[in-house]
């Protein structure tokens, strides 16, 4: 039996993927589209020098681990380094060695690149298993899942509406983003009203892409019984709430007939932060929501 390192080629696609569905099992990850993706990009060999194909290793011709990695080239500004992204020794090869074989290719990719290896060396020869917060950050991960579950706990206990995510961006296949692309979606409450009603705050995470720069961005509507609010031009709402960090505070009355709730406000992009506070403003009558910025722009 021969035991070596080779990076992989379309014809690995099917096998790759099985690795990689090996070590999201083992980590407790559910991102089925995750895997379609990573198929897709391998039959097709959507690789280059800036973004290397994976690492398989094999035992004859059958693999029995893998490894990603993204290779950053020195320059005059820093040294440049080989961050590994995921590694995986199938159970079967476990304790045979196998993963110091593997890193041990890694770390010769990155001496003929002038480079090191920035990930630490111990986690791939003891546990084999690994995978960088860069890809999948778990603890962040872990705060999130957790926010959700204390808000359906409150939800339930309160008689608020019951708060839902869809995580489509994990669940349903997509290439890598176009504009529209749907990442996710949700609900949550938002304000209580004096009746004791609920309004709840729906979002919609879109990839954009725009001169301040790309990615996803939410967008939001409120509804009342299930039917939305009609506002006047684009709704700002802090993305904490579609993380579910907040819980609903109690609107008033003002002025003009309208019931009022003020909550914090902060955004940024490349020029600079907008931060304060939002009143959103309830017509009831007219089945309306308008807003009143109290924010302040803070350039970088």
């Amino acid at each position: 039996m021969t035991r070596s390192v080779r990076p992989a080629s379309a014809t690995d696609a099917e096998a790759a993927t099985g690795l990689l569905a090996e070590l999201h099992a083992h980590l407790g990850v559910h991102r089925p589209a995750d895997l379609l993706r990573r198929t897709r990009r391998l039959s097709r060999f959507d690789y280059g020098k800036a973004n290397p194909p994976p690492l398989l290793l094999v035992d004859d011709d059958t693999p029995i681990g893998f490894a990603t990695y993204d290779l950053f080239a020195p320059s005059k500004w820093w040294a440049g380094s080989l961050r590994i992204s995921e590694f995986l020794v199938t159970s079967s090869a476990l304790g045979t060695g196998a993963g110091a074989v593997l890193l041990a290719e890694l770390h010769e990719i990155a001496r003929t690149a002038g480079v090191a290896v920035s990930e630490p060396d111990e986690v791939c020869t003891t546990e084999e298993r690994y995978i960088g917060s860069h890809v999948i950050n778990f603890d962040y991960e872990r705060r999130r899942a957790g926010h959700w579950i204390s808000l359906r706990a409150d939800a339930a206990e309160n008689g608020w509406p019951t708060p839902r995510l869809d995580d489509r961006w994990h669940t349903e296949l997509h290439d890598d983003p176009e504009p529209g692309h749907l990442y996710a979606e949700g609900e949550v409450p938002f304000l209580l009203l004096p009746d004791g009603r609920v309004v709840t705050a729906r979002f919609r995470t879109i990839y954009v892409e725009e001169y301040l720069g790309h990615g996803s961005q939410n967008r939001w509507t409120l509804a009342l019984a299930g039917r939305a609010l009609r506002t006047n031009g684009k709704l700002l709402i802090d993305h904490s709430w579609s993380r579910a960090e907040n819980r609903p505070a109690r609107a008033v009355p003002v002025d003009g007939g309208h019931l009022m709730v003020n909550y914090a406000y902060y955004d940024s992009n490349h020029f600079g932060s907008d931060s304060g506070t939002i009143d959103y403003l309830i017509d009831l009558a007219a089945h309306t929501v308008a807003q009143r910025e109290h924010l302040t722009f803070e350039p970088d």
